[in-house]
């Protein structure tokens, strides 16, 4: 019970995470194990983690992470900080994390979320020590036979998990993820399928696969083109598929002024223009699904037919769960005290999370094209509030993908692509 509510949780957190983080794949991978913390409450605890490869792309890292939980509930989190700016290879890397637990967690998941490229890596000595007690974690030195003591969430196919010889820090043995056999990211990265336009003051980079009726992909915050990878080759089967890197993101430009859905929703305009297209299919995921959803209201011409994965129309304790909104203020207050340069578009995104949307139930009666409203049955959006969204469209059509979370496109691309397949050709 308690491996499947963090599961859940994990899932669910990633839209908050920086995105070194993150899989091309959607949720990235994790191990874990959750540590009896009762005695504890209230305590300050410290965790450390090392990790070794030859190399670590530039788009991948590695975090360490704690939730605290009670009776089934998340009271608490905290995530650490690591990227490959950080990282130096053919060395181990000492990964930290420290805070408090809260005085009503009786339990902590803790472990460590990483983004692997094709390379072999190598964690060890994770420790654990709650006022001074080392003794929680299991197996943290990986010496003990097989991985039984860590659970292993969102692995990739190729990659292979076992205890190594080959490198340890300490003692015999190490925990070998082996991604060797994984490729490079190739969409949003596809040089032959991609192209540039000038939109807004911003050079807006797309991609177009197939023949047919144009279907336009928009991705969600802190994501690209890549995050589509399970989509385009299925979808561009039977349409015309053009997937954009929202202003900010991938390799669209980025610069210090503001964001904002109704620009993003501008930018989709204009560059629909630009393709001298109108009356196109749209699926547009989490802020991709609000960016639609404004330009199917605003612009009405340019949509055919909308699909929305996971949007809402605005955030509060109405549509948006507490703790999803906990873990983004606490990543702005990491992001703030890195006090880089690099950080600020981070941070204006995970504001805008926050503080937008801002659009009335009572104007979504003026979307007049045919929408499949979508989410998953653990979603970061709760239920009701995505109930809400289809029953204020006129033409709307709700779809809970009961087993799935945010990131459902990711999770049962099958089920997903079917469903949003069947919409359109509808």
């Amino acid at each position: 019970m308690k491996r499947l509510l963090y599961l859940e949780v994990i899932i669910s957190f990633i839209m908050t995470f920086p995105q070194q983080a993150k899989s091309q794949d959607g949720p990235p991978p994790t191990f874990f194990q959750v540590v009896d913390v009762s005695g504890y409450k209230g305590a300050s605890f410290t965790m450390e983690c090392w990790l070794y490869a030859d190399e670590i792309p530039p788009t991948y890292g590695a975090i360490m992470m704690a939730i605290g939980m009670e009776n089934g509930k998340v009271v608490s989190n905290k995530v650490g900080k690591f990227s490959a700016a950080d990282f130096k290879p053919g060395q181990w890397n000492k990964i930290e994390l420290s805070g408090k637990l809260d005085k009503q967690a009786g339990s902590l998941a803790i472990g460590v979320l990483y983004g692997s490229g094709p390379d072999r890596y190598y964690f060890d000595d994770i420790k654990l020590w709650v006022k001074k007690n080392d003794t929680l974690l299991k197996d943290g030195n990986f010496e003990a036979a097989g991985v039984d003591a860590w659970k292993f969430s969102n692995t990739r196919k190729q990659v292979n998990v076992v205890k190594s010889t080959d490198k340890a820090r300490s003692g015999k043995q190490s925990l070998l993820i082996d991604a060797s056999g994984t490729s490079a990211e190739k969409y949003g990265h596809d040089d032959q399928h991609g192209h540039y336009a000038d939109i807004n003051g911003h050079r807006i980079y797309y991609e177009v696969y197939g023949e047919g009726k144009p279907l336009l992909l928009l991705h969600g915050s802190m994501e690209s083109i890549a995050s589509f990878d399970h989509q385009i080759p299925a979808f561009a089967r039977t349409f015309k598929v053009i997937a954009m890197d929202t202003r900010g993101h991938g390799r669209s430009s980025r610069d210090t002024g503001a964001v904002g859905y109704e620009l993003f929703a501008g930018d989709v305009f204009e560059l629909l223009n630009t393709l001298q297209l109108d009356s196109v299919n749209i699926l547009g995921w989490s802020d991709g699904g609000i960016t639609g959803l404004l330009l199917a209201m605003q612009h009405p011409e340019k949509v055919a037919k909308l699909a929305v994965m996971g949007a809402n129309l605005y955030n509060n304790e109405s549509s948006v769960y507490d703790w999803v909104n906990d873990a983004v203020r606490d990543q702005i207050k990491q992001l703030k005290k890195k006090d880089d340069p690099s950080s600020a578009f981070a941070i204006k995104m995970k504001y805008l999370v926050l503080q937008q949307p801002n659009i009335s139930p009572a104007s979504l009666q003026n979307i007049k094209c045919p929408v499949l409203v979508m989410a998953g049955g653990k979603d970061v959006i709760k239920p009701a509030h995505t109930k809400l969204i289809a029953d204020s469209i006129p033409a709307a059509t709700l779809k809970i993908f009961e087993h799935a979370s945010h990131y459902a496109p990711a999770e049962i691309p099958q089920e997903f692509n079917r469903a949003v397949i069947d919409f359109f050709k509808r």
